[in-house]
C-alpha cells in the first residue's frame, strides 16, 4: 500500500511557527518609565532645637593626658651643623683667638668716600645752550625738579648735611647716633621745632594698645598649643 502524505498536519505546524515568530506591538514607540517619586512636603522647612551648647566644640580646652604628652619636634635637617640647645658653652666665643688674615680682611667694613672725581664735576657744568640730562631715580622723584618748592630746599639742605657731616661712616657711629635717639627722645619739649613762639600746654606720652597686643599674644598661645593656666603672668594680668 502506498505512503500517504498528510497535508493538514503540516499546514497546522507551519501556523504555530509563525504566530510564535511575530511578537505583539505595542501602540506607544518609546518604552515607558514609571516613577515611584515621593510628594512635596505640605509645609515650609522649620528650625529643629539644638538641645546643646553649641560653643562646646569651639571653647576647646585640653586635658590633662594631652597636657602630659610630649609632642615630638620634626625639625629640618641640619646641613651638616650640629646645633647644641642644652650646652650654652657650645657657641662661647674665646676672646684670645686670632683671626686668619684673609677673614679679617672679609670682616673689615667698607669706607664709602663721597664721590668727589674730575669727571663729575665736569659732568656737573651747567652749559645754557645745551638741555640738561634728565635721570629717573629715586632722588628726582622725590625732591621734585623745581628747585622753587619748599619739599626740594629741605631735601637738598638734608642730603647736604648729610654729605657733609659724613655719618654712618663706621660701626661707633652708628651705635652713638642709636643712642642719640634714645636722649633725644627723654628730652623735655618746650617749644616747637619750626615756630618759636608756640610753647607746649601739655605733653602727652605715646603707648602702645596693650589690649591688642595682649590678645595677640593669647591667640599665638592658643595656637601653639598651650592652655591659658599656663601663660605667663603678665599675660593674664588685666591692663587698663
Amino acid at each position: 500500500m502506498a505512503p500517504t502524505i498528510q497535508t493538514a498536519q503540516r499546514d497546522d505546524g507551519h501556523r504555530s511557527n509563525a504566530h510564535r515568530a511575530a511578537p505583539e506591538r505595542s501602540g506607544v514607540v518609546c518604552r515607558v518609565k514609571y516613577c515611584n517619586s515621593l510628594p512635596d512636603i505640605p509645609f515650609d522647612p522649620k528650625f529643629v532645637t539644638y538641645p546643646f551648647d553649641p560653643n562646646r566644640f569651639v571653647q576647646y580646652k585640653a586635658t590633662s593626658l594631652e597636657k602630659q604628652h610630649k609632642h615630638e619636634l620634626l625639625t629640618e635637617p641640619d646641613l651638616g651643623v650640629v646645633i647644641d640647645l642644652i650646652n650654652p658653652d657650645t657657641y662661647r666665643i674665646d676672646s684670645n683667638v686670632i683671626l686668619d688674615l684673609a677673614d679679617e680682611k672679609l670682616l673689615e667694613e667698607e669706607i664709602q668716600a663721597p664721590s668727589s672725581s674730575k669727571r663729575s664735576q665736569q659732568h656737573a657744568k651747567v652749559v645754557p645752550w645745551m638741555r640738561k640730562t634728565e635721570y629717573i631715580s629715586t632722588e628726582f622723584n622725590r625732591y621734585g625738579i623745581s628747585n622753587e618748592k619748599p619739599e626740594v630746599k629741605i631735601g637738598v639742605s638734608v642730603k647736604q648735611q648729610f654729605t657733609e657731616e659724613e655719618i654712618y661712616k663706621d660701626r661707633d657711629s652708628q651705635i652713638a647716633a642709636i643712642e642719640k635717639t634714645f636722649e633725644d627722645a627723654n628730652k623735655e619739649i618746650t617749644s616747637h621745632y619750626s615756630k618759636p613762639r608756640v610753647i607746649p600746654v601739655e605733653v602727652m606720652p605715646v603707648f602702645p594698645d596693650f589690649k591688642v597686643i595682649l590678645a595677640a599674644t593669647l591667640r599665638m598661645w592658643e595656637y601653639l598649643g598651650t592652655d591659658k593656666d599656663h601663660c605667663p603672668p603678665y599675660l593674664s594680668e588685666p591692663r587698663s
